[in-house]
């Protein structure tokens, strides 16, 4: 029994909803596209706003931790538990 099976998400990502079109650039400058959690969040526009926030603070170019490295850490975190993006 070593067959692994992706899990479904519990909320289906919806489509942008239009007053949050905003954040659509800035999530196509960083990633080309607007991920599904991205899309699931939206249920609590006030949350992804703050997650926005957030993600601009932490991969702030003007940081004291250099930006590949920062890469090189969410891509290994990333990897470890399994995501694929």
């Amino acid at each position: 029994m070593n067959q692994r099976s992706t899990p479904k998400p519990r909320l289906a990502p919806l489509p942008l909803a239009p007053e949050l079109k905003d954040l659509e650039q800035g999530f196509g400058r960083s990633l080309g596209f607007v991920p599904n959690s991205a899309l699931i969040m939206q249920r609590r526009p006030k949350l992804l706003r703050a997650f926005t926030a957030l993600s601009a603070a932490v991969w702030d170019p003007e940081g004291e931790v250099p930006l590949g490295f920062k890469r090189l850490i969410a891509h290994v975190a990333s990897r470890a538990h399994g995501c694929h993006y």
